[in-house]
Formats: C-alpha cells, sequence, structure tokens
C-alpha cells in the first residue's frame, strides 16, 4: 500500500470531506480564471460554472464514494443539518458494505406520509429504486423557486429516479389545500405526499427547507443538499442516483 493510500486510510471522514472540497474548489478557481481570458469569453461560462456549482453541492458531501447522514432516530434537540458545502454528520458501516470502499452506510429512516389519493405510504415503499426525497410547502419561496427544475427533471428521469417530493403539512400554518392549490395552478404534476403526521419532520429532524436527501435503491443515503436546486444542481444528483445504480447492478 503507497504513502498516499496509507494516509487516505487514517483520515477521518471529516477530514476526506474537507480535502474533497478544498479540491473541487480549486477546481472552481481555475475554471473562473480560464473563463476570464479571451478563449474562455468565448464559451458559455454559465454552463460551465452551473456544472462546477452542482459538483461542489453533491459532492463536497460525499465521503469517498458516500456520505452518511447522522439520521437515524433523531432525538428531539438533534435535527438532521445539511449544507451545500461542508460534511455534518457520518456514520461508520462495517468495512466492505455501504455506499463506497469506505464502507460508509446510512440507512434513510423510514416514515409514513399520504399520497394524493388520501392512501398511507411509507419511504420503505420505494426500496428497490433510487429516491430523490424533497421536503418543501408552497409558502416557502426557496422551495417555490426549485418547482420548475424539479417539474422538469421528474418529466426526463421519472422512470429511473422515484421522486418523493413531500410537503411538509401543518409547518408554519401549511396546509394539504395550499399546496393542491399551489401544484394546480402552476401545473405540476410531479408525485407530492402530504406530511399530515409530522412522520418525515420527526424522522429527518427537518426544521428548515427546502431540504433534498439522495437515497440508493438499497435505502441508503448517498447525498444530500440544503436550500433551493437550479437545473445543475438537481441534474448532477440524479447523476449519482443513476451511477449509484448502475454500479450496484
Amino acid at each position: 500500500m503507497s504513502d498516499h493510500e496509507n494516509e487516505n486510510k487514517a483520515m477521518t471522514p471529516e477530514e476526506r470531506g474537507v480535502q474533497i472540497g478544498a479540491a473541487l474548489d480549486a477546481a472552481a478557481q481555475r475554471e473562473a480564471a480560464e473563463a476570464a481570458t479571451p478563449a474562455g469569453q468565448a464559451r458559455d461560462r454559465k454552463t460551465h460554472r452551473g456544472v462546477i456549482t452542482a459538483a461542489v453541492a453533491f459532492a463536497v458531501l460525499l465521503v469517498g464514494a458516500g456520505i452518511a447522514y447522522n439520521v437515524l432516530a433523531p432525538k428531539a434537540d438533534q435535527a438532521v443539518e445539511i449544507g451545500g458545502t461542508d460534511v455534518v454528520h457520518s456514520t461508520e458501516g462495517p468495512a466492505g458494505g455501504g455506499n463506497g470502499a469506505n464502507g460508509v452506510t446510512t440507512p434513510a429512516p423510514d416514515f409514513s406520509m399520504t399520497d394524493a389519493e388520501g392512501a398511507t405510504v411509507r419511504l420503505s415503499d420505494f426500496k428497490g429504486r433510487p429516491v430523490l426525497l424533497n421536503f418543501w410547502a408552497s409558502w416557502c419561496g426557496p422551495c417555490k423557486s426549485e418547482m420548475p427544475a424539479i417539474q422538469e427533471a421528474w418529466k426526463q428521469s421519472g422512470d429511473e429516479v422515484a421522486f418523493v417530493i413531500v410537503n411538509m403539512t401543518g409547518m408554519d400554518g401549511e396546509s394539504e389545500e395550499a399546496a393542491r392549490a399551489f401544484l394546480t395552478d402552476n401545473g405540476y404534476d410531479f408525485p407530492c405526499y402530504f406530511d399530515k403526521a409530522n412522520s418525515a419532520a420527526a424522522a429527518f429532524g427537518v426544521s428548515s427547507i427546502p431540504q433534498t436527501y439522495l437515497i440508493n435503491a438499497e435505502g441508503n443515503i448517498i447525498g444530500g443538499y440544503m436550500g433551493a436546486m437550479d437545473d445543475a444542481v438537481l441534474a448532477e444528483g440524479l447523476r449519482m442516483l443513476t451511477d449509484a445504480t448502475a454500479t450496484a447492478q
């Protein structure tokens, strides 16, 4: 084993996350410098920066090949905290298992919700398919800003990835009626579920929205994002989910 491999093995998950973040930041700075040249100005810089931002948003949250959050049975005073640029919590699983070579595994906590017809559905019902799990409310401006991207992504990838878009019904006065009206008025027809019993909020410790989690077909969290996603960030998340599915097959 090389000295570099020994050094990586000795690093903590948080240190590996910081290392990944530093590398991505350096890549972003190089891209910005190149974009400032005459040749760079001839390119579509917006697209380039969007791809880098998306990579940073999700990849910095990874430890090795995957990230795990400390979300199993969260205590009332221990909400899940995720961000676009920092590793917050990690849990090491047994060697040889999990989402990557380092054996990181965090099963997504299960919860119940109701679908558009009022039937009870559980997150675990989607096991066997990769899941994009999103928490939102109709009064939330950042939530509303990412809805067009979610709608388009669902049209493009809904056959490969299960979109579980969960309305935080009851949070700060949110109602199912308001959520349904917002979706109808804007022509959004992706699958929407309602957290009327606060089961999802309790399981994931949701205290601010929007939040998005990437869950692989085995039911393990492999990434997450805090805040409104744009097209590039969402595309990167879906790529991670489909790549994880392809690797597992």
